[in-house]
């Protein structure tokens, strides 16, 4: 009888052994593929902070919350307020770049959204933030839009927005941020819908209104150099200055705490996926005492039952590895987005590099354990004299 062939009739004539076996081996591959998955996303949307490629923000004080859920959570707002402060802080020589943006929600939406989604404003020439995100050219049209990864939105695309058409010039890439669910339109196109008579009692008519202004610093200046300068070119505004690590400080508690949950639990569900199926392997040893005795009296050799051994746990941990590893992906990726939308907090899926370093990772752990369950039985049944081995128990 072939290797294979014998293999799967053992698995066949112990099924309930062969799916306890099959069971651990997929419960330890979702723990390490599926929820690794999980939390690397998590952890590589929170390295996204200061990929806006900006120093410093300028925000209004009573609205930092809701610019915290607008940068981070994609939580849509509108804030507003006077931009005579830009050229005060454009003549701080320590400061290289200035670029606003408006933040602006929508209440309803012609095209397929009943409204909450989050206009963003930026300038064009002097914007270094958004267009980092796409190869669009950043002089887009005022009849022009881009668009988030996660809009559900495709390039080419017509859509209707406070009573004006606008084309979808491109799709940004995916950031983690609320960048991925907004929409990105010039400062100009703005302005027309805030000063407005149509949308007054929304916007009262303003133009030339800001909600954030985004600074880079130049190389070499130092910050808190920078942050005390424009904290007094703000004078007594209602505007503050926050460096990065202020806005995210809470939100980096929030994501260490998942993180953790999520691996303590991993480590519980491994363990005991570990111990039983180590419990699992002692008593098949055991069974296969007569097994391995027979096979040596019709003069098999020792490499041949070891392959006979192997090719069944081969079996049992591919088929468990392959199934853990299609269920997590066909659960998390499909649903990302809406992952990324409960989870209130970055959230982007990771690179092909790093899936990769994750999926080898997966194979090592689970070709250990094939090979520690092979040996372990290998070892305890050839280390006795074979006729002890086709004599019954003491």
């Amino acid at each position: 009888m072939k290797t294979y062939e014998y293999a799967f009739n053992v698995i066949a004539y112990s099924r309930f052994r062969s799916c306890i076996v099959f069971i651990l081996v997929f419960v330890t591959t979702v723990c390490i593929f599926g929820t690794g998955l999980f939390t690397d996303n998590i952890q590589n949307g929170a390295r996204l902070y200061g990929t806006t490629d900006t120093d410093l923000y300028i925000v209004p004080e009573e609205y930092l919350d809701s610019t915290k859920d607008l940068l981070f959570k994609g939580k849509a707002c509108t804030i507003m307020f006077r931009s005579d402060v830009t050229e005060k802080i454009k003549e701080i020589p320590e400061i290289e770049k200035v670029s606003p943006q408006l933040y602006l929600e929508t209440l309803e939406m012609s095209c397929c959204s009943a409204g909450g989604i989050q206009i963003v404003a930026y300038d064009p020439k002097s914007d270094f933030s958004v267009s980092q995100w796409t190869d669009v050219s950043i002089d887009i049209s005022p009849d022009e839009i881009l668009v988030g990864s996660a809009g559900n939105f495709s390039k080419g695309e017509t859509i209707d927005l406070f009573g004006r058409t606008f084309k979808v010039a491109g799709i940004l890439e995916e950031t983690g941020m609320g960048y991925d669910s907004s929409i990105f339109m010039t400062y100009d196109s703005a302005n027309e819908i805030t000063s407005s008579d149509e949308y007054a009692y929304m916007f009262g008519k303003k133009k030339n209104a800001v909600s954030m202004l985004l600074l880079r610093q130049k190389t070499g200046a130092d910050m808190n150099t920078i942050i005390k300068k424009v904290t007094d070119s703000l004078e007594d505004s209602r505007l503050k200055v926050y460096a990065i690590d202020e806005l995210a400080s809470g939100l980096r508690s929030n994501i260490r705490m998942t993180t953790t949950m999520v691996k303590t639990m991993d480590i519980f569900v491994l363990m005991i996926a570990g111990v039983s199926l180590f419990a699992m392997v002692t008593v098949t040893s055991e069974q296969r005492r007569k097994t391995a005795g027979s096979l040596l009296s019709v003069g098999y050799g020792k490499n041949k039952i070891l392959r006979l051994f192997f090719a069944e746990y081969l079996i049992l941990f591919t088929a468990g590895t392959l199934l853990g590893i299609g269920i997590s992906s066909v659960f998390l990726f499909p649903l990302h987005n809406v992952f990324k939308t409960l989870l209130d907090m970055p959230y982007k899926l990771i690179t092909v590099g790093q899936g990769t370093e994750l999926l080898l990772k997966t194979l090592a752990v689970n070709f250990t354990m094939l090979v520690t369950a092979v040996s372990f039985t290998f070892i305890t049944v050839m280390k006795k004299e074979p006729a002890m081995l086709t004599g019954e128990n003491v």
